[in-house]
C-alpha cells in the first residue's frame, strides 16, 4: 500500500527497511528525506538509513506524483482534505501536506505550491491497550468515559483503535460507534475496516466530528461511541450531549499531561463535572504508546507505569 503512492525512486530505499519499524516519511522541497524509524530520526539514501550528505534529496516532482497517487490522479477530487492539511491514502497512511494557503472571505479555498509532504505509516499493534482495558470497565461492566491523551505521534491513535479490539473480546455486547474522521482508524475502503477494530463496531467515516456524533446516537443507539481528537467546543458539546443521552464515551486530546489538561478551556465543564472517570496519560519514554498514568476523575493515579 505505501509503494503504491511513492515516487518510483523511493520504493527501492523503503524496501530495504523493516515496514512494523516504519512511522513517518518526511519530504521537504530542495532538502533531504528523512524517515522516523523505530521512534529514531534518519536521513533516507539510496541504500536505506545513511548520513545527511549521502541523502536523497526531494524534489518537487517527487512531491508531485505522492500528492497524485494518493488521490488517484485527482488532486482536485480530494480538495476538502487538502484544505484540512492531510490527505487519507488506503490502508490508513495520513498524508500530511503544507504550502501557500489560499484565502477567500476568510475561508481557506485550497493549499498550492506544495513545499512537505509528511507521511504517517499506522501500525495494528494487537494487544497494545490491553493494560488500559483491564482499568474502563466498572462494577457492572459497563465502559466509563475515557479521555485518552498524549502529545502528537505518542500512539493515541493505535491505543484507541485496539481498546476497540479489547473492548469486543471483553463485553461482545457492547455497540460501539467509531467516527473515524480522518479515516485513519478503521481506514474503511468501500465500507470495509482495513484495520482491525472489533467486532461489534459500526463505523463513520469522514464527516464532521459533531455531526456525527448526533447522526450516530439517532441511527445506531451505540452504547459506545469511540472518537479520535477532539478539541474544538463543538466536538466538546457534542460528546456532552452523547454523555447526557447515557452513551460512554472514549476519545483522544493533543495534551502532553493533566497539567496542561486542566488548562483547555473547552474541556473545563466536562472536567469540572469530572465527566471523564479514566484519563490515561500517554508519552514516547519507553517506545510509542508508553503509558505514564491513569487517573480517575479526581486526578487520581490508579496505576504508575515507570
Amino acid at each position: 500500500m505505501l509503494n503504491d503512492i511513492l515516487p518510483q525512486s523511493l520504493v527501492a530505499p523503503i524496501s530495504l527497511l523493516a515496514y512494523k519499524d516504519l512511522c513517518e516519511i518526511r519530504l521537504r522541497l530542495n532538502r533531504p528525506i528523512t524517515v522516523n524509524y523505530k521512534n529514531s530520526f534518519y536521513y533516507l539514501g539510496e541504500g536505506g538509513l545513511c548520513n545527511e550528505r549521502n541523502a536523497i534529496v526531494c524534489t518537487k516532482d517527487m512531491l508531485q506524483t505522492v500528492l497524485s497517487k494518493a488521490s488517484n490522479f485527482s488532486i482536485y477530487s480530494i480538495n476538502e482534505e487538502i484544505k484540512q492539511g492531510f490527505i487519507t491514502a488506503v490502508g490508513g497512511i495520513r498524508i500530511g501536506v503544507v504550502g501557500d494557503v489560499v484565502f477567500e472571505n476568510g475561508k481557506i479555498l485550497t493549499i498550492k505550491n506544495f513545499s512537505s509532504i509528511n507521511i504517517r505509516i499506522p501500525h495494528q499493534i494487537n494487544g497494545c491497550a490491553y493494560n488500559v482495558a483491564k482499568f474502563i470497565f466498572d462494577e457492572n461492566g459497563r465502559v466509563i468515559n475515557t479521555l485518552i491523551i498524549g502529545s502528537p505521534s505518542t500512539g493515541k491513535t493505535t491505543i484507541l483503535r485496539d481498546l476497540c479490539n479489547q473492548i469486543y473480546a471483553q463485553k461482545k455486547d457492547c455497540n460501539i460507534l467509531l467516527l473515524d474522521e480522518r479515516m485513519e482508524i478503521a481506514s474503511c475502503s468501500n465500507g470495509v475496516p482495513q484495520l482491525c477494530v472489533g467486532g461489534a463496531t459500526d463505523v463513520i467515516s469522514g464527516g464532521k466530528k459533531s455531526q456525527n456524533i448526533i447522526n450516530g446516537l439517532r441511527s445506531m443507539a451505540p452504547d459506545l461511541i469511540v472518537i479520535d481528537e477532539i478539541g474544538t467546543l463543538d466536538d466538546v458539546c457534542a460528546v456532552e450531549y452523547a454523555m447526557n443521552c447515557g452513551v460512554s464515551i472514549v476519545a483522544t486530546l493533543h495534551c502532553k499531561n493533566i497539567s496542561e489538561l486542566v488548562k483547555k478551556d473547552a474541556l473545563k465543564n466536562l472536567l469540572a463535572n469530572k465527566s471523564f472517570g479514566r484519563i490515561v496519560e500517554l508519552s514516547n519514554s519507553k517506545g510509542k504508546g508508553t503509558v505514564e498514568n491513569i487517573y480517575d476523575e479526581t486526578y487520581r493515579p490508579l496505576l504508575r507505569f515507570l
